[in-house]
């Protein structure tokens, strides 16, 4: 991690931090409630261990986006982050920032929702967003950025960048931690056999990785969404769920599918799926497609399939769950995958990490458990995260005061 400035480097005592965390927690409208997940638990470390140094913190922070239906304010957040570090002073949208000026030793402020400002995430090159509203108005209160969220580093957004002219900008300590595992995995996995498991609800990052890595020494276990596409690109009607997918509006990566389908040896696809039927879980062969019902998971044959493969690479790395594991019966595939899985894997993504969560399996049964999403891909396909690379700036700007 050459030519960033770690907090490891600056005393924090008595200094006014504006510190970027990821508090994106899923959100059940109907309840109005937030779920914790693992990264808010490491974040509240960080915030911990900066109250103890002596350090005034201001806390920025998203969640959601506009238009989606957890795209809410972060007051809920001040009252969650309350039951682990005592009184936070939480300061709505709108109001004046000026109560930060007056903040004692140890104190926290969490900013409302920094996607309510208009042009957080407008595309601007990372000088340009320190003239972004919420950046123009908080920088003269604070001494140092630091950027603890590393699953947010992929992001060119002005609470992730906007800082780096500005003041010193350091890397927090969950970030080093994601930085420096994820640079050593990535040069393992350079020079060794390699299995990816590529699944979830969503194509688009698992096609970045195969059209990164596939040639290269390794293979490629389809599940979740990215199974299907493949299975319509070899010509299998899939019934129900094709018009699902064509909802979604997942069909429009097929022709990239089809792109990858040249690399046919190197891509394997599951040998039986997981449909509801009444209810149930009923296994089907390939054989009977298509069908009226959605599919849901790989099926145990494949599971099986699929452990030989694992067994015979140095190191895999999984990204995305194998089928809707958070569905009773039907989060058999992932669960299994997991078990299979062991000191030589790498696991990222949201909802990978989640699943993990929700089953209740220990991170120490693996190898790293990242917990970024687009980042975790991003960087593993070897782009510069604008996250990274506006610290850099800032270490070049500030290294020599």
């Amino acid at each position: 991690m050459d030519n960033l400035f770690s907090w490891k480097d600056f005393d924090l005592k008595d200094k006014t931090v504006a510190l970027r965390v990821d508090l994106n927690l899923p959100y059940d409208k109907e309840k109005d409630e937030l779920s914790e997940n693992a990264r808010l638990r490491e974040h509240i470390k960080t915030i911990k261990m900066f109250q103890d140094s002596g350090a005034k913190i201001v806390v920025l922070a998203h969640q959601g986006r506009k238009g989606e239906e957890d795209f809410i304010s972060l007051e809920k957040h001040a009252s969650l982050l309350e039951k682990y570090l005592g009184e936070i002073k939480f300061i709505k949208f709108g109001e004046s920032l000026d109560y930060i000026r007056e903040m004692k030793e140890k104190e926290i402020v969490l900013l409302d929702n920094v996607r309510f400002y208009e042009d957080e995430i407008a595309e601007k090159s990372i000088e340009e967003h320190a003239n972004s509203e919420l950046i123009r108005n908080l920088a003269p209160f604070v001494d140092y950025f630091i950027l603890d969220a590393f699953s947010v580093a992929h992001r060119c957004h002005a609470s992730i960048v906007g800082f780096a002219t500005l003041k010193p900008s350091l890397a927090g300590p969950v970030f080093e931690k994601e930085l420096r595992n994820l640079e050593e995995w990535r040069e393992k996995f350079e020079t060794s056999k390699l299995c990816f498991i590529l699944g979830g609800a969503k194509p688009k990052e698992p096609i970045k990785l195969m059209e990164s890595w596939i040639e290269k020494n390794c293979i490629f276990l389809a599940t979740g969404v990215l199974s299907l596409l493949f299975l319509i690109a070899i010509g299998r009607e899939l019934g129900y769920t094709e018009e699902f997918l064509e909802r979604k509006g997942y069909l429009k990566y097929l022709e990239k599918v089809k792109e990858l389908l040249k690399y046919r040896d190197k891509i394997y696809l599951p040998v039986d799926l997981a449909i509801e039927k009444n209810g149930e879980r009923v296994e089907i062969s390939l054989s009977e497609l298509p069908v009226d019902e959605q599919i849901l998971d790989i099926g145990s044959e494949t599971v099986k399939k699929y452990k030989k493969e694992i067994s015979n690479s140095d190191f895999v790395c999984m990204k995305g769950p194998a089928g809707v594991y958070e569905k009773k019966n039907f989060e058999f595939g992932t669960r299994k995958l997991f078990e299979i899985l062991g000191k030589n894997s790498l696991i990222g993504g949201g909802n990978t990490v989640d699943a993990l969560e929700k089953f209740g399996i220990n991170f120490v049964n693996f190898g790293y458990v990242s917990l970024g999403g687009g980042a975790f891909v991003e960087f593993l396909v070897g782009k510069e995260l604008p996250g990274i690379k506006a610290l850099r700036i800032s270490f070049e700007k500030f290294k020599s005061k």
